[in-house]
């Protein structure tokens, strides 16, 4: 009864909706025990909803430690406050902290098994929806036939019978209104059985650069996936990417302590890392490899985390830029992380340039100095 009348308010912040999130809380505090209970009123109290939503994440961080009932998750924001747990019923991303400005940052957390398998199911290339719910697989068997399946976050079908959008092939970029107007595109089309999305693009050989805008549900904003084809895709090709990570390790070690790098005793080898591993990700991002790339961002932030004790033989002025460029690196990585796992060629580019721009002048402030 306490979770379900949290989540009510979880929803509510979710939504944007201060009264209704007031309401739900108001009414929990009668119901929650003595630890939650003052939580619950603090967050209640707010006169406004970003105080509520400051005030939430307590609360949050305490009953998401909890053992759940089932139909509920945890899920986590890396981006609000240095990171934020909260509870949500179990299915698509609702973050609470930020509403509708980035309703699907984060990442739920659901019961063993869920989010953990990101191999293709047809041969082709596979990026989490936004939602972190859905996994979207684009494949290309053939000239001219493009098709995109989706599975749950059990890696189960689902059916696409519903769902709207197109293909493109072409766009071009619209600087008075900032935006990319498309030139050629296709629509896409279910299957009879409803298993996936087909759209015939006409005489496309691979290699290929296919965008899908895809609409889950009515009257929902669309979602964008950049496919890079190196060639064509056949249902029984073994998947490889993996094993780049997992080999030899454990599965009980958690992914973030298996990637993390050994952070190097000098102070020169440390950006030399970073260095090394700016190059990785112009080189993955360069041929559409978005879903490797958390691997060499995460890797080169906690390399630039270090760096935050080797500053005392900088003059003021590199302490501060160095401070800075980590700062933004670090922010960029979870950005590339997340963007990456979605697909979103714009996106990634995006943050690249932050991660690109900081890993410059870290390289920079460095050299100088030798």
């Amino acid at each position: 009864m306490q979770i379900e009348s949290y989540v009510m308010a979880q929803e509510a912040l979710a939504a944007d909706n201060f009264d209704d999130a007031r309401a739900a809380l108001e009414s929990l505090a009668p119901l929650a025990d003595p630890v939650t209970q003052p939580l619950v009123r603090s967050a209640a109290s707010a006169d406004d909803i970003g105080t509520m939503r400051s005030r939430f994440k307590p609360l949050s961080e305490y009953l998401a430690a909890l053992d759940l009932p089932q139909g509920f998750a945890r899920a986590y924001c890396p981006m609000y406050d240095g990171g934020s747990n909260w509870v949500q019923r179990d299915g698509p991303v609702r973050n609470p902290f930020y509403g509708s400005e980035m309703l699907t940052c984060g990442v739920v957390d659901a019961a063993p098994g869920a989010h953990m398998d990101h191999t293709p199911r047809n041969g082709g290339i596979v990026f989490m929806a936004p939602d972190s719910f859905h996994h979207i697989e684009g494949t290309y068997p053939e000239r001219g036939v493009f098709r995109l399946y989706a599975t749950d976050n059990y890696r189960e079908p689902v059916d696409v019978s519903t769902w709207a959008g197109r293909v493109v092939l072409e766009e071009d970029y619209d600087e008075a209104t900032d935006e990319f107007i498309e030139v050629t595109a296709f629509d896409l089309v279910p299957s009879t059985s409803g298993e996936y999305l087909e759209a015939t693009v006409g005489d496309l050989d691979a290699p290929a650069e296919i965008t899908a805008k895809v609409i889950f549900v009515e009257d929902f904003p669309e979602e964008r996936f950049d496919f890079i084809f190196a060639e064509y895709t056949a249902a029984d090709a073994a998947d490889s990417r993996s094993s780049t990570v997992m080999t030899g390790a454990p599965t009980s070690v958690p992914l973030a302590d298996r990637i993390r790098p050994p952070i190097p005793e000098a102070t020169g080898d440390i950006v030399a890392g970073i260095t090394a591993r700016d190059q990785e990700l112009q080189e993955l991002i360069g041929r559409g490899a978005f879903a490797e790339i958390f691997i060499p961002a995460l890797q080169a932030k906690e390399l630039a985390l270090a760096l935050n004790d080797r500053t005392e033989n900088l003059s003021m002025q590199d302490q501060n830029d160095v401070k800075i460029a980590v700062r933004h690196l670090v922010r960029a990585a979870w950005l590339l992380d997340w963007y990456g796992d979605l697909g979103n060629k714009q996106q990634v580019s995006g943050a690249y340039d932050v991660f690109g721009s900081a890993a410059s002048e870290i390289s920079r402030v460095y050299g100088s100095t030798r």
